[in-house]
């Protein structure tokens, strides 16, 4: 696993969680005329739903590769 160093680096998260906010903001599509598609919900709430599961996929590889365990700081 020498080759997923980069999980292990600060600068990887703060870039990762910083794009992730980013993502989030939206900006381009701020005027979109409404329309409903799947499940009669606007597409937004569906693009946000992908950038949750993102985040939460996100948060969970940064609290077991970057967070140390008591137990591993004691060795």
């Amino acid at each position: 696993m020498n080759n997923l160093n980069f999980f292990k680096s600060p600068y990887f998260w703060c870039f990762c969680f910083t794009i992730i906010f980013l993502l989030s903001l939206d900006f381009w599509s701020w005027k979109q005329t409404i329309s409903f598609s799947f499940l009669h919900l606007p597409p937004w709430v569906f693009y946000f739903i992908g950038l949750q599961i993102i985040l939460a996929c996100a948060i969970l590889i940064f609290s077991q590769t970057f967070w140390k365990s008591e137990t591993e700081e004691e060795n």
